[in-house]
């Protein structure tokens, strides 16, 4: 059976549910969706921060740490890509899976 993370998001007067298939060696399904709650937090902090950031500046500074958390690790930086690739689109697929419901007046 696959791990599945449960995950709700608010964005613009919507709360999506999602449930995240996880990748089978996954050891901690509580952490990751810890950290990636922690992540997704400070990311909106930042865009509060820095009102005039571009989703291509965003992308570019993401990309920049996951490129720098991959060559880092202690796996083989091609099969660390290919995963970060796959476990995107895995991701994308989930989301538009993702249940959405309308919040306050929208």
């Amino acid at each position: 059976m696959k791990k599945k993370l449960p995950f709700t998001i608010i964005h613009k007067n919507n709360n999506i549910d999602l449930f995240f298939n996880l990748h089978p060696e996954t050891k901690d399904k509580e952490i990751v969706g810890k950290v990636a709650e922690e992540l997704i937090n400070n990311i909106d902090k930042q865009l509060k921060k820095y009102s005039t950031i571009t989703d291509g500046d965003l992308i570019q500074s993401l990309a920049i740490v996951i490129a720098t958390r991959i060559h880092i690790s202690p796996f083989d930086n091609t099969k660390m890509i290919n995963l970060m690739n796959q476990l995107i689109k895995n991701g994308l697929v989930d989301i538009k899976n993702g249940k959405i419901s309308k919040i306050g007046m929208a």
